[in-house]
């Protein structure tokens, strides 16, 4: 019984670092704003990004322990997706690098 309570509870961590992880990360491609100026934009990614790594890397490190062997290749793991994943949503939000139709092109 305490393991199953055990793994709902990990499971339910993990989910909620993911979506707390995307809407930081979100936010924050949808704050950088091209018609600003360059230090403006990096001021809101540089407190953004950081943060979104860490929720990030809590869910992953929680899913990775369950499938991983290994303190070392969980942390490496963990840590490399959630700098790619933070990285890459905060990329496919921004509005000037979103794929436009051809219409409006």
């Amino acid at each position: 019984m305490f393991e199953a309570l055990k793994g709902i509870a990990c499971f339910v961590t993990a989910v909620v670092s993911f979506l707390y992880g995307t809407r930081i990360a979100w936010a924050c491609g949808k704050k950088c704003n091209f018609n600003e100026k360059p230090e403006y934009r990096m001021h809101a990614l540089f407190e953004s990004i950081p943060s979104a790594t860490v929720v990030y890397f809590f869910g992953f490190a929680i899913v990775f322990s369950h499938f991983i062997d290994g303190f070392l290749t969980i942390i490496v793991s963990a840590l490399t997706s959630a700098i790619l994943l933070s990285g890459f949503v905060v990329s496919m939000t921004m509005p000037e690098l979103k794929r436009k139709p051809p219409a409006e092109r």
